[in-house]
């Protein structure tokens, strides 16, 4: 709540990110993904010049310097080589993609239309631009050092339980029935607090741009990375409230 009120009052400080004009930019490439020089310069203010980029990178640092973490502690706790650290990242990237993408492409052709789907008029499907490319590709390299963060903390935390004969209907079941809620509990005021006018336009306006999700995992991951960086904090902050309350089992949270 602090992060996006303080969001609130630097946005009238900031100018708005520029609307592409109405007139068609020209393009790039050729076929489904339209680059044009608006998309590449919106992607660029959109990432750059944005309070609430500005406020995230301010944040981060500050807490690497509170806590003495360096950049590349962050970016890399498990301390891996290069081409190992880039062989994981396609790995969860393949995982992610045959997974979440194989599973909406082998069943949604199964399952009937939503009434909001059907009728005479077309369904509008925002096309794929330079600025959901930049959003994605920034968004999957969040999700993968998170994934990293999160295992580190898995494997060496004192406060997660590891051992197999310590698993319980409370530290497992029941932590993970409560990793779900506490983590539902935090993110319905950020949603709310992102859909305020000071701040929706900053990180929250791109997501809705897709007004049709049905591309898997493309569709589920293009939103701002402000947005993916304060969904993971809340993950986070998720497993240590559980943790701390009820216990949680690293089986719990895998």
């Amino acid at each position: 709540f602090f992060f996006f009120f303080s969001l609130y009052l630097l946005s009238p400080s900031f100018p708005a990110p520029r609307s592409p004009p109405r007139s068609a930019p020209p393009r790039l490439g050729v076929g489904r993904l339209r680059v044009s020089r608006i998309s590449m310069r919106e992607a660029l203010e959109t990432l750059v010049l944005n309070p609430a980029s500005a406020l995230t990178a301010a944040v981060a640092y500050g807490l690497m310097l509170r806590s003495g973490a360096t950049f590349g502690s962050l970016l890399n706790p498990w301390a891996l080589s290069l081409p190992l650290w880039v062989a994981g990242y396609l790995a969860v990237r393949m995982a992610l993609l045959g997974f979440v993408d194989g599973f909406v492409w082998a069943l949604a052709p199964r399952l009937p239309a939503l009434p909001s789907r059907v009728g005479p008029k077309p369904v509008f499907q925002h096309k794929i631009n330079a600025t959901d490319v930049a959003y994605l590709i920034v968004n999957s390299t969040v999700e993968y050092v998170f994934a990293l963060q999160i295992s580190h903390l898995l494997w060496f935390a004192p406060l997660v339980v590891r051992a197999p004969t310590s698993l319980s209907l409370l530290n497992g079941p029941l932590a993970f029935w409560m990793l779900l809620v506490v983590d539902d509990m935090l993110y319905a005021p950020l949603h709310r607090a992102m859909h305020l006018q000071a701040v929706y336009r900053w990180v929250h306006k791109h997501h809705h741009r897709n007004t049709f999700p049905a591309r898997g995992y493309i569709d589920a991951a293009n939103e701002h990375p402000v947005e993916q960086i304060a969904a993971l904090c809340l993950h986070w902050v998720a497993v240590h409230v559980v943790a701390h309350t009820a216990g949680a089992h690293r089986a719990a949270v895998l």
